[in-house]
C-alpha cells in the first residue's frame, strides 16, 4: 500500500470509528439512561459527569483513537479486506480483545466478572452496546476499504 493509500486507510478507519461510536452512544444513552446510571451505579462512580465539558468532546478523542487502532490492525489488513467473511474477523479480533480480553477489570471483562463484586447484571448491561458499536464498526469499515480497493484498482 502506497503512503496515499495508506492515509486514506486510516481516514477511512477513523471516521467509520468516530460515526459508529457517536451513533451508538447516543442511542444507547438514551436506551440505556446514562445519566441516571453515572450517577446512581456504584460501577460508574469513578466517572464523570456525563454532562461534563470533556464527555462532550469525548467524539474528538475517539478520531486519535481511530488513527491508532487503524496503525495496530493494519499488519493484518490483508486477512480481514477483499478475504472471505473478513468483517466478521475484524470484529471477532477487535470484540474478544477489547471486551472479553481485556486486561482491566471492565464491566463485561472476564477479569471483571473475577475481580470485581459487581453484580453479574451490570456486567451484562453493556455487552449489547460494545457489541453492535464493534459489529456496525467492522461492517461498515471493510465493505468501504473493500469499495475503496475496487475504485482504485479501476482508476
Amino acid at each position: 500500500m502506497n503512503k496515499g493509500s495508506f492515509k486514506g486507510y486510516l481516514f477511512r478507519f477513523s471516521i467509520v470509528h468516530v460515526l459508529i461510536y457517536v451513533f451508538i452512544a447516543l442511542l444507547f444513552r438514551n436506551y440505556l439512561n446514562y445519566n441516571e446510571q453515572f450517577t446512581s451505579s456504584v460501577l460508574y462512580s469513578n466517572f464523570r459527569n456525563a454532562d461534563s465539558v470533556i464527555m462532550r468532546f469525548a467524539p474528538l478523542f475517539q478520531f486519535g483513537r481511530g488513527i491508532f487502532l487503524g496503525f495496530i490492525i493494519y499488519p493484518i489488513y490483508n486477512c480481514i479486506i477483499d478475504v472471505k467473511n473478513g468483517w466478521l474477523k475484524l470484529f471477532g479480533l477487535l470484540w474478544g480483545l477489547s471486551l472479553i480480553g481485556s486486561v482491566a477489570a471492565t464491566p463485561g471483562s472476564i477479569e471483571g466478572f473475577i475481580y470485581t463484586s459487581t453484580p453479574i447484571i451490570e456486567h451484562l448491561l453493556g455487552l449489547p452496546e460494545v457489541t453492535l458499536q464493534t459489529l456496525l464498526f467492522a461492517l461498515v469499515f471493510v465493505k468501504w476499504e473493500e469499495r475503496s480497493l475496487k475504485k482504485s484498482s479501476n482508476s
